[in-house]
């Protein structure tokens, strides 16, 4: 093998990533590139990352494509000198150990049919669904070469199949899911069903014994879970959200698509979505959400509040920083909510890790405020202000929004009175937050306004029993009632 061919590979960001969807190449084959130049942009499940090149060369090839998912580990293209030969390339991407199978390898004009795939055997020979082989012509359907030679292989029109790759391209795995879903065999396999095999070996994933054994009786691949389980292990949630995700009802065939209305407009979901819908579904299949509802009065805390700003020009403390201050302190004293549940084993934390839910483009991301037990007011301030500054430019590294042993939802600047948030696995624990308003209320045995907001904690009872639940919001209460009791 030429020592001078170097790769281009998936890393690796953060402990739960073990795939990535491709964004945006910076640079295209032919290319001469130094050490530290951008390559590719990738989409984890809550940030986009971008691969800077540790080699100087030229881009040789393109192996993934924009809209396409690959693990860690895989090849994403190849960077060698000039003088490589084209032979020499093409047999470094078949040997690659760490590649998934080559979807696309976008070449350079002298470097045309590097990649020259063997015939398929009569015996694995695609089985054509002749439900998707009609249609007008599909030449001006954009659709990634290997795609299109797909689709000619299962006789399949590419206008019935929808996109979902770079704006709307059809891409490999859109192709390979609609004749999947259509009833056809997939080239050189005997079902419709991946093969652990196919996806790659996953037997150096670490993972609880419990999700391994399920993983095994599921068929599925271990590369295919997210990590949220203690000492970074895939645990058997995880597991169940993939098996969730595969139990989802195909969409990728036109055949059982309602038509196009000329004034609607697909589109395509974006990585970040995916990973917060299977979550999200896991969850709620999984962890019995056992919720209860307490109001609070603000009216001492809003006073406080003002005196803290008034005489402090240089910081602005916010509701939300009293109610991250206020659920610190009510963790510390109610310390069996202040866990994580991975499934089999409870984790509990000494330290009240909250995390904090952010809206940003495509969905919403949850910053942590480690330790926000043993923090003032402003310096919770200044570190939320911070994080969520840097959610919505995705500049976050994913220690900054990875774990948490406690999660707040607040609607309330939307003016919502009240809700219902989802558990944020493998919490087992989150706090959503409705708007504060002026209501009446009876005291001392007389009709009074005050300033109230309505708090409901949804907890995983499982773990968390109705009473331990109770006694929280009932401290996180008194602490927002009274704040001078948690700044002491």
């Amino acid at each position: 093998m030429n020592n001078n061919i170097k790769p281009i590979i998936m890393p690796k960001w953060g402990m739960e990533m073990s795939e990535g969807e491709i964004n945006t190449w910076h640079v295209k084959v032919g290319d001469h590139i130094i050490v530290e130049t951008d390559l590719v942009d990738v989409e984890t499940a809550k940030i986009i990352n971008t691969v800077a090149a540790s080699d100087s060369g030229v881009v040789r090839a393109i192996v993934a494509e924009p809209g396409e998912t690959h693990i860690v580990g895989a090849l994403l293209g190849v960077i060698a000198p000039a003088e490589v030969s084209d032979e020499e390339i093409k047999t470094f991407i078949n040997s690659f150990s760490g590649s998934n199978q080559v979807d696309v390898l976008e070449e350079a004009p002298s470097m045309t049919d590097i990649v020259n795939e063997p015939a398929v055997a009569a015996e694995q020979q695609p089985v054509k669904t002749d439900i998707l082989s009609a249609g007008e012509d599909d030449s001006h359907v954009s659709a990634s070469p290997v795609a299109r030679r797909l689709a000619a292989d299962y006789g399949v029109n590419l206008n019935n199949i929808s996109g979902t790759g770079r704006h709307g391209r059809v891409s490999k795995r859109d192709l390979e899911a609609a004749v999947t879903a259509a009833g056809g065999r997939l080239i050189g396999t005997n079902n419709a069903v991946p093969s652990r095999e196919k996806q790659g070996d996953d037997s150096h994933v670490k993972a609880t014994p419990v999700a391994r054994r399920l993983a095994e009786e599921m068929g599925i691949n271990l590369l295919e879970c997210r990590v949220s389980g203690n000492r970074g292990r895939v645990c058997k949630a995880d597991v169940e959200a993939v098996a969730a995700m595969r139990n989802k009802v195909p969409t990728q065939t036109a055949v059982s698509a309602a038509p196009t209305s000329s004034s609607s407009t697909p589109i395509a979901i974006s990585g970040m979505r995916k990973t917060i819908a299977e979550r999200l579904q896991a969850s709620k299949q999984t962890a019995p959400h056992f919720r209860v509802q307490i109001d609070a009065e603000l009216d001492n805390l809003l006073a406080t509040r003002k005196q803290i700003n008034d005489a402090n020009t240089e910081v602005k403390i916010s509701v939300n920083d009293f109610i991250i201050k206020a659920c610190a302190s009510a963790l510390t004293r109610v310390p069996a909510v202040n866990v994580q549940f991975d499934g089999e084993r409870v984790t509990q934390f000494a330290e009240a890790d909250i995390s904090v839910a952010v809206a940003i483009k495509d969905g919403l991301i949850t910053p942590i405020i480690p330790g926000a037990n043993r923090k003032g007011l402003e310096v919770i301030s200044h570190e939320m202000r911070d994080l969520a500054t840097r959610a919505k430019l995705n500049r976050l590294k994913p220690e900054e929004f990875q774990g948490g042993s406690f999660c707040i939802s607040n609607l309330g600047m939307y003016g919502i009175k009240q809700f219902d948030a989802i558990i944020n696995p493998p919490q087992s624990a989150i706090l959503a937050v409705g708007s504060g308003e002026r209501r009446a209320v009876v005291k001392n045995g007389e009709l009074a306004v005050a300033t109230v907001v309505s708090l409901t904690l949804s907890s995983d009872h499982r773990i968390i029993d109705g009473a331990v639940a109770a006694e929280f919001m009932s401290v996180l209460k008194g602490f927002l009632e009274q704040p001078a009791t948690m700044l002491i």
